[in-house]
């Protein structure tokens, strides 16, 4: 049965939820709002329909009734559909007008909770929204109505925090109108400014200045009123506290973006997932039709595998057609994707490198015919392994490059999985001074060096060897600091 599950994006950069992302790499089509981590959409299978309906620059919002209407086709169309909305859907998000609109139309669907800005840009920027002995409740109201502003003053006494949502052009009336609803001038505020990503931005003042602070900070802006906002209410140490580790700016494919941050985070250090590249599947079922020219399948990178397996279910291919021929991996994170898959590799390297790869192949089956499974732009030592056979390609989004560009204005260092992103972003724009960057291998770190940049190299091409070396440029800048 076809079905349709709305899923909330949680508010900034990595907090969807566990289930959310879990729908995301099942689903068969995604329809997503702005003012979301655009990065969730890496999650989703390279089959995915992916169709954007918030407002961009140049071009507005689909109107509600338009969104219902295509969720009712989309539901028709594909077996698992995303409805990926920001924060939470039903919190300002008009998640439960979706879903009567589905209910009426007879389709599944269903809700995963998100993350909502409500409760989250207060803490991520150390504001609890109740406190013992300083607060017992909160409100959240939506600055902004169909018919303009909100009647603020009405709410100066609803509870002891009050959290405005798209407070940005509304800051100023909040406050007038909360101080004619009797809230003391000096009552204490927060402005939060892009709340769970690299440009957040906090700000702390009386009730009476929250309009002229919000004109110095961008869009989306929460307002945090009450005592809760008063300075020095955790005790300083709490700024240290959540601060964490140097900030690192991950650049890559979406899967070598999150096993790096992860390997990062566990050593302390935040990550700053920056996903570049969008895999897309090339055509190359003219290779089941060769299979039986080659003794070997050697698979290159696990993004290769996840793709070759994703079209061996599309097209019915039975696995047991493998079954005489032998499998290499250029690593051990490629092998363990294609044990995911039910497959065992009989040769993996210990260099991990596409070189050390094709050197392994010459050795183990020099007069064996190899099929070389790989990326569009794989390197040119695969051609001597045996017949390429190009799965996929990376495909470079300029708003995905932007996005990145951002983030690494915001980081001590920048990590690269491979030449074509570095070369892809640093095309874009250039690296911020200061900011060091980190390779992942020699040929990433000659793309670097080409361009007059000095980057430290992982010891061993991986993602744990990669957050080493990090670890190793840190330590280095301290003691030389």
């Amino acid at each position: 049965m076809n079905r349709v599950i709305l899923v909330g994006a949680g508010c900034g950069e990595g907090l969807i939820t566990v289930r959310g992302a879990e729908l995301l790499r099942r689903a068969d089509c995604v329809v997503y709002d702005a003012l979301l981590d655009e990065a969730l959409l890496s999650l989703v299978p390279p089959h995915c329909k992916t169709i954007p309906v918030g407002k961009r620059a140049g071009a507005h919002a689909m109107p509600q009734e338009e969104i219902d209407a295509l969720l009712v086709r989309c539901a028709n169309e594909y077996p698992l559909t995303v409805r990926l909305k920001g924060g939470d859907p039903f919190v300002f998000g008009r998640g439960g007008e979706e879903l009567a609109a589905l209910a009426r139309a007879g389709a599944a669907c269903g809700v995963v909770p998100g993350v909502t800005s409500a409760v989250a840009a207060a803490e991520l920027a150390g504001i609890p929204l109740t406190h013992r002995g300083v607060a017992r409740s909160f409100t959240v109201v939506t600055a902004r109505t169909k018919e303009g502003i909100a009647d603020t003053a009405r709410y100066a006494s609803a509870g002891d925090t009050l959290v405005f949502l798209m407070a940005k052009g509304a800051a100023e009336d909040i406050a007038e109108g909360l101080v004619a609803g009797g809230r003391p001038p000096q009552t204490p505020a927060a402005l939060i400014s892009e709340a769970g990503t690299p440009r957040a931005q906090t700000r702390r003042c009386p009730l009476s200045e929250l309009g002229r602070i919000a004109r110095e900070m961008q869009a989306p802006l929460t307002a945090v009123v009450g005592e809760v906002c008063r300075e020095g209410l955790l005790g300083e140490p709490w700024e240290r506290a959540l601060a964490g580790g140097a900030r690192v700016a991950v650049v890559g494919t979406p899967d070598h973006v999150a096993r790096v941050s992860e390997a990062l985070f566990s050593r302390g250090l935040t990550p700053l997932p920056c996903v570049v590249g969008r895999i897309v599947p090339l055509p190359f079922d003219a290779f089941f039709e060769r299979l039986g020219d080659h003794d070997w399948l050697a698979f290159t990178s696990a993004n290769g595998v996840d793709v070759f397996f994703d079209r061996m279910v599309q097209k019915k291919v039975d696995v047991r057609r493998f079954s005489r021929h032998k499998i290499a991996a250029v690593g051990e994170h490629t092998a363990r994707r294609l044990a995911m898959h039910g497959v065992q590799a009989d040769l993996v390297p210990p260099g991990r490198t596409t070189q050390a790869l094709a050197e392994a192949l010459q050795n183990a089956a020099p007069r064996e015919r190899v099929a070389v499974l790989c990326a569009a732009a794989g390197n040119v030592c695969l051609d001597e392994a045996g017949v390429r056979y190009p799965l996929y390609e990376i495909v470079y989004e300029e708003h995905m490059l932007a996005r990145a560009a951002e983030a690494i204005r915001h980081a001590a260092y920048v990590t690269f999985g491979s030449a074509g992103g570095a070369n892809a972003l640093l095309s874009y724009a250039p690296l911020p001074d200061g900011v060091r960057p980190v390779c992942i291998g020699t040929e990433t770190a000659k793309a670097l060096t080409a361009r007059g940049y000095a980057p430290a190299v992982a010891a061993l091409p991986g993602a744990e060897e990669l957050a080493d070396a990090v670890v190793s440029l840190q330590k280095e800048n301290v003691c030389n600091g």
